[in-house]
């Protein structure tokens, strides 16, 4: 099969969403099927202004010098305004192209190829206008839907896929039913966390008052919805009751993420998370747990915070106000080598998400062999069960939380069993090669009952 996903973050850019797409489609290429993916090139305006407006400084000074020589105007035209406004102009123009020069050097997710082949894998990068590399505004979520609706409907003509698969109904799902509208075909929608209208999406609590309706009308014309947990199937049927919905989890690569041959057992125990700081992520509630543990005599410990995020400051502040530097350690984004060997180094996976899809980080945490101390967010109660591979904590509990954490660490015996628990479920439900054959279920059924309407308007 000839399979296009879209989907707006695609590494190195975005975080779960993105790598997911990333592992289904090289999962895809190994079965035998052809895949391409349109995803983001962040680019940036400073050097298009500047080009534009040194082009507006060198007309105004060549009139300027045109007027001069041809007398049409007196000696003293270099001296009007033109003169000056053009100069002005270059200056401006130059130093826009220098701050355009500036981004690209600087910016994480600079160089970017609008071609590249991953695990062969045909990656297609379209420009949109994003500055960040684990971020991305309304706006720039908008120029990604505009800049795919045109690349793909120009691509989907030379790909010719049998179907679209939209990771992320807001904001990709708009491409999808572009793409059916305009080229006539099926598209399966995967919802992923956020794109689904909750309460606990705070950041887009807004926005969902006002694209409710749409989000409706992208999933029922979907020709499938898939959900990555049964919690966010659920808080979906909120939205639409009436769309079938099925339920296909993340996975993890559990050649990659592997535990180490024997864990470190001298030295300050450490407790992991990984992921945004932002609101859902709730790491300021990690910090708190933290201070908690302190109080209750847990002297040793060491809190590894991997990440970043528009609340990376509160963190900050939060950890010198309670005195936890010693403790707390902030490390932003890591590659992957080194946050494997974070994970292998680790003693507990810990987060106080209050809302979720289903994080990969907490199945990356598992096939290490880390137990997972975590809150009742969707998704979590189908990775951590309860005294088996780790514990559950009711939102926002942070003294449970911190208790929980600190009968792990005072328990390193309880700390193992609780660890190769979390690898065996990791290895007997979330393989990579398994999660892809039941998407590709889907893309045939969805092919096959779309040639049959085909057929049967003919």
């Amino acid at each position: 099969m000839r399979i296009l996903i879209i989907n707006y973050e695609f590494p190195p850019i975005g975080a779960g969403g993105g790598k997911a797409s990333q592992k289904i489609a090289a999962s895809l290429v190994e079965m035998g099927h052809t895949v391409r993916v349109i995803t983001s090139r962040p680019t940036q305006l400073y050097s298009l202004f500047g080009n534009i407006a040194i082009l507006i400084g060198m007309l105004l000074l060549g009139w300027v010098f045109y007027l001069k020589i041809s007398n049409w105007a007196e000696e003293d035209v270099s001296n009007h305004g033109f003169t000056i406004l053009g100069t002005l102009m270059m200056l401006i123009g130059f130093i826009l192209r220098h701050t355009g020069l500036t981004w690209e050097l600087i910016n994480p997710i600079r160089g970017l190829k609008p071609l590249e082949f991953m695990d062969g894998v045909e990656v297609r990068r379209i420009p949109v206008l994003r500055q960040r590399q684990e971020f991305c505004s309304t706006f720039e979520m908008a120029t990604f839907v505009a800049s795919a609706m045109w690349h793909g409907y120009w691509q989907s003509a030379e790909f010719k896929p049998d179907v679209v698969h939209i990771f992320f109904g807001i904001p990709d799902g708009p491409v999808g039913w572009f793409l059916k509208r305009a080229r006539g075909l099926p598209y399966i929608i995967s919802l992923r966390g956020a794109d689904v209208p909750s309460d606990e999406v705070k950041r887009f609590a807004r926005h969902y008052k006002y694209l409710r309706p749409l989000v409706r009308r992208l999933w029922k014309d979907a020709d499938s919805v898939v959900a990555v947990s049964n919690g966010l199937r659920e808080f979906a049927f909120q939205t639409t009751p009436d769309v079938p919905i099925e339920v296909i989890p993340n996975a993890i690569e559990l050649s990659v993420f592997t535990p180490p041959l024997e864990r470190n057992g001298s030295g300050k125990p450490c407790l992991l998370f990984v992921g945004r700081f932002n609101a859902f992520k709730n790491v300021e509630t990690l910090v708190e747990a933290a201070c908690r543990l302190r109080e209750l005599g847990v002297p040793e410990f060491e809190l590894t915070l991997v990440g970043d995020g528009s609340h990376r400051a509160n963190v900050e502040r939060l950890v010198t106000e309670k005195g936890l530097t010693r403790h707390v350690k902030l490390l932003g984004w890591l590659n992957r080598d080194d946050l494997v060997e974070h994970y292998r180094r680790a003693d507990v996976f810990v987060t106080a998400t209050t809302w979720e899809g289903m994080p990969n980080t907490v199945l990356e945490g598992m096939a290490c062999g880390l137990p997972v101390v975590a809150t009742r967010a969707s998704g979590l109660e189908e990775l951590v069960n309860d005294g088996v591979n780790g514990y559950l904590v009711d939102l926002n509990d942070v003294e449970t939380l911190a208790r929980r954490l600190a009968a792990l660490l005072q328990n390193p015996h309880e700390r193992r069993r609780m660890g190769k628990e979390s690898r065996k479920l990791a290895e007997r439900e979330f393989a990579w090669d398994h999660i892809a054959a039941q998407y590709v279920d889907i893309y045939r059924r969805v092919r096959a009952e779309h040639q049959k309407l085909l057929s049967n308007t003919v």
